[in-house]
């Protein structure tokens, strides 16, 4: 029989958290969570989206054991924006069996019930920043540290329960040799000249930290028609950039800015945290620090998080811009690729910029599920 616990206390919290560590334990690609940042971002006291939305998570048990988990958020913001009644699913991992993942799905549809909530819809996060997508295709590939890893039986259960896709994401490589740097080096300073654009240079981490609002400005601006987004507030821009500024190198960050001196495009793209975090399982001490400092100031590997142009420029070619920068400085460095978040599987104005470059297209396909109450 499984019993379904709600999580009220810190103890709880991390068995919550570390479920996941257990279950993927002998599986390769799979990535830990930073136990710190998830421990935060499941505290009320600490995570500024709970100002806007309301979250249970329980913990799905068999003889005293942990068999699954799950999370519930309802985000009111949301929920405004689009103009719907739902309820999110947020956190969901599993055994194989049909018993325990009736019983937490059921157990947050009941919850959204309770509320008025109309339609589930998940994984999906409090915000476009959350980790969101179930993984329904390239389950050999190494995972992301942004990204969920589950097992290929998650979406055969969801099927089961009567789940249809909502929306896909898919995840590309794109290699750093087998183009023609040099050509396109001319093409970035011809688009940069033409619209009297300018590549902002960052000598230290304080120098960035000004520029913030503004970025966070610019992907509001640009992600409001994207699936599920709610526009990020003040507090959650700090609390997040307090996150974002400790895992980036600033070879890989790339920030143009107009005739005005105001924000044109802006792109992330990070050391990839994925061998680091396995080989601390998500605990910075005692030594998961050290993995992770070396990885950042040595990546091996780039993960691509946000790419953002202002829309008075989006046919300028200011994109393109964008990834050879940090083409150009991952080539210096000895990068061989760069994995890119999920991306919308039609936001076309992303993936065209792939035919400068050699790429894998859709080697990780993730889906958000919804069905009605």
């Amino acid at each position: 029989m499984v019993t379904i616990r709600q999580v009220q206390t810190r103890k709880d919290r991390k068995r919550f958290i570390c479920f996941q560590n257990r279950l993927y334990r002998d599986i390769p690609q799979y990535v830990p969570t930073l136990l710190s940042d998830e421990l935060a971002n499941l505290d009320p006291k600490k995570n500024p989206a709970f100002e806007y939305c309301e979250m249970r998570f329980f913990l799905a048990e068999r003889e005293g054991k942990i068999v699954g988990r799950i999370g519930g958020i309802i985000s009111h913001k949301a929920n405004e924006i689009w103009g719907v009644r739902t309820i999110r699913i947020t956190r969901m991992d599993f055994i194989d069996d049909a018993e325990v993942a009736d019983a937490l799905v059921q157990t947050i549809a009941a919850w959204g019930r309770e509320q008025g909530m109309e339609r589930i819809i998940g994984p999906i996060g409090f915000c476009d920043l959350d980790k969101e997508g179930m993984l329904v295709d390239g389950f050999e590939r190494p995972g992301m540290f942004i990204t969920y890893y589950n097992f290929p039986y998650y979406a055969e259960h969801m099927q089961r329960m009567g789940f249809g896709k909502e929306v896909d994401w898919t995840e590309h490589i794109v290699y750093v040799d087998g183009h023609d740097q040099a050509r396109l080096d001319k093409i970035c300073q011809r688009i940069l000249q033409k619209g009297n654009f300018t590549v902002r240079q960052f000598a230290s981490k304080a120098e960035l930290k000004p520029y913030i609002p503004q970025i966070f400005d610019l992907i509001n601006a640009e992600y409001k028609k994207l699936y599920g987004v709610v526009p990020i507030s003040e507090k959650q821009v700090s609390y997040y950039a307090g996150q974002f500024l400790t895992l980036i190198n600033l070879d890989y960050l790339s920030v143009i800015q107009d005739e005005q001196g105001k924000l044109a495009a802006f792109g992330l793209v990070a050391p990839s945290l994925a061998a680091a975090m396995r080989k601390c399982q998500g605990r910075l001490f005692p030594f998961g620090f050290v993995h992770l400092l070396r990885t950042i100031r040595r990546p091996k590997i780039l993960d691509m998080y946000l790419v953002a142009v202002h829309s008075a420029y989006r046919n300028t070619g200011l994109s393109c811009v964008l990834l050879g920068e940090v083409t150009k400085n991952a080539a210096k460095n000895g990068i061989a690729y760069a994995e890119t978040g999920p991306q919308l599987e039609n936001n076309y104005n992303i993936q065209g910029l792939f035919a400068y470059y050699k790429a894998e297209r859709e080697v990780r396909r993730r889906r958000c599920w919804g069905k009605s109450l």
